[in-house]
């Protein structure tokens, strides 16, 4: 017997994973699993772009050039979360 094959919305999966990750609920192993999904999704769809870091985004990139664009683990602080992504497609 074949495999019946069904289809998904990737943008709606892309939609939930990426609130998922900007959630409030689970922890950092969650999202990393959440992640972790979501990648091996968009690359089976082809459509995987890449991904930023929420608190980089959101005014971390900013206050890491006004310290004098720091590197190491001294950027890290300006990252955030690694866990706390936003995916592109």
């Amino acid at each position: 017997m074949g495999r019946k094959r069904s289809t998904v919305d990737v943008s709606l999966v892309l939609e939930k994973a990426n609130a998922a990750l900007a959630g409030d609920y689970g922890d950092a192993g969650y999202r990393a699993g959440i992640a972790s999904l979501l990648e091996t999704v968009l690359f089976a769809a082809n459509q995987y772009k890449g991904f930023n870091y929420l608190e980089w985004m959101n005014g971390g990139f900013t206050a890491w050039q006004a310290a004098g664009c720091p590197e190491g683990e001294e950027k890290a602080k300006y990252i955030g979360d690694e866990t706390r992504r936003f995916y592109y497609s």
